[in-house]
């Protein structure tokens, strides 16, 4: 069973059930003479599985459930608000560990996720509007064939997700970098960090900028080395 919480493993239950529905449909309708052809059958289920990937929102919403039905308490790392910020600490983890030493000892790895959702989050509102959707079709696509065994590294192998991810970081990681982002990128981080938090006040929970410009400075060789295959994708610790 995976240790990843996310909407995988109900993709692969649902191919599944769909894969022996459809069987069940081809064997009944040879047997009984029916009007649909197996070539009719094999295309509706192509059609039909196709699909998965599109409905991501719906399989999210069941593990939802599941979770909450189970009372887990295991990180959604992979669900819907926190598969981008997922993707891109797995590209920069050991920049975010020396950048942000101080919370990371702190407060753990669940400050990590907290504040690449903050990352995440000024991506979507600044660079890349569509990172969300485009992601989702090919976590899916993944799903489908790994299930439970889904790990992150399985979704960054796929070159469309290392495509997304280098338009989400090319800012982030650009010469000028520092000074242009270090402070409206330490602004959205604390602010998405003070409300997951509920932090109404300055807290050390939260970055500086020059945190932040730490962090930007220590970006680009690390981004270069997960984005360009040639090396091992960092663990996600929740």
């Amino acid at each position: 069973m995976s240790a990843l919480r996310g909407p995988h493993q109900c993709l692969a239950a649902g191919s599944s059930v769909a894969e022996m529905i459809f069987r069940f449909l081809q064997s009944r309708c040879q047997a009984a003479g029916g009007n649909l052809s197996a070539a009719d059958l094999e295309s509706a289920r192509s059609q039909f599985l196709n699909s998965f990937p599109n409905a991501f929102n719906f399989f999210d919403t069941i593990n939802q459930r599941c979770m909450e039905a189970s009372a887990s308490a295991a990180p959604a790392l992979l669900g819907q608000e926190a598969l981008l910020g997922t993707l891109l600490l797995a590209c920069s983890q050991k920049a975010a560990r020396s950048a942000f030493d101080l919370q990371v000892v702190r407060f753990g790895d669940v400050w990590l996720n907290q504040c690449f959702g903050g990352i995440a989050q000024y991506i979507r509102q600044n660079i890349c509007p569509t990172a969300d959707e485009r992601l989702f079709k090919v976590y899916g696509r993944v799903a489908m064939k790994l299930g439970a065994k889904l790990a992150i590294a399985d979704i960054l192998k796929e070159d469309a997700t290392r495509a997304v991810l280098r338009e989400c970081l090319t800012p982030l990681v650009a010469a000028d970098a520092q000074d242009a982002l270090g402070a409206p990128l330490s602004d959205v981080v604390s602010l998405h960090i003070a409300t997951v938090r509920g932090i109404p006040k300055p807290d050390i929970s939260k970055v500086t900028e020059q945190q932040m410009r730490s962090f930007l400075a220590k970006l680009p060789p690390q981004v270069l080395l997960a984005l360009s295959g040639s090396g091992s994708t960092p663990s996600i610790v929740g």
